[in-house]
């Protein structure tokens, strides 16, 4: 009987010894990163802030910005179990493509997990978003920061501005462009989430790098088999002062993301 217990008191006793060793040796490699490139387009054609494109078909129209948050970049995996990275950026195009990255623990990964999708939300969450002159409680070049986040902060109503498009229009070819249009938004009722499946399923395991392009459609922003948005007459919204375009708005981008080759 004697032996018996010794037996299995050394037993387990390497068999934790096994485990700390193996869950040190994940905590001493790297994570794994993905990098999301993004890029404009217009109704299916790859543009860039400061090209002009056609309107309805026939008017011109200036793209002259377009940022929004990213938030939280996150992994399906077959389960359907959400891996998150916690991620947090503000992507701008000036006028080039953007990328944003976002890591995830090597002890989460460990050897590898398969994944289906991936998904982001568009603004910035609830928790951080209300914190009281929220830009001054990160570090200055965080994206939520006083120079990071310039300009996407409303003093006036506390909150983050998660996206901002902005343009003008001409009435017809050859005309200046003389007509605005503006969608600022923001507040915790306006966060929306992208999900985007994936062709084929993608084994990510720490150490590694992955990267997928993403396409904005930004003419899918304005107009839907479900939705049309009249940039001429009603085409700016502050979020506050014109709160259903603002949430059509939203609602149009969330839709305008796409995986691209």
């Amino acid at each position: 009987m004697k032996r018996i217990l010794r037996l299995n008191f050394f037993t387990t006793l390497l068999a934790i010894l096994f485990i700390v060793g193996f869950s040190s040796c994940w905590e001493n490699k790297e994570s794994a990163k993905l990098d999301l490139n993004f890029s404009l387009a217009w109704n299916g054609n790859n543009v860039s802030i400061g090209d002009t494109v056609l309107y309805q078909n026939s008017m011109p129209l200036r793209l002259e910005k377009f940022k929004c948050y990213i938030d939280n970049i996150s992994l399906r995996d077959l389960e359907g179990n959400w891996i998150s990275s916690g991620s947090i950026d503000l992507i701008e195009f000036m006028p080039s493509n953007e990328i944003t990255s976002a890591e995830f623990g090597a002890d989460i990964i460990k050897r590898g997990k398969e994944v289906d999708a991936i998904r982001f939300g568009i603004g910035v969450d609830t928790q951080h978003n209300m914190l009281d002159n929220a830009p001054a409680t990160f570090p200055n070049e965080h994206p939520l920061g006083i120079v990071g986040g310039a300009g996407m902060y409303w003093t006036w109503a506390t909150g983050y501005i998660f996206t901002k498009f902005e343009g003008k229009l001409a009435v017809a070819e050859g005309d200046d462009f003389t007509d605005p249009f503006a969608f600022h938004t923001g507040t915790s009722p306006l966060y929306r989430e992208v999900l985007l499946e994936l062709d084929d399923e993608v084994c990510v395991a720490a150490e590694e790098l992955y990267e997928f392009n993403v396409s904005i459609d930004l003419g899918k922003s304005v107009a839907s088999a479900e939705d049309e948005l009249d940039l001429l007459n009603n085409g700016i919204t502050h979020t506050l002062d014109n709160i259903e375009l603002a949430e059509r708005y939203v609602n149009l981008l969330g839709d305008a993301w796409s995986i691209a080759e």
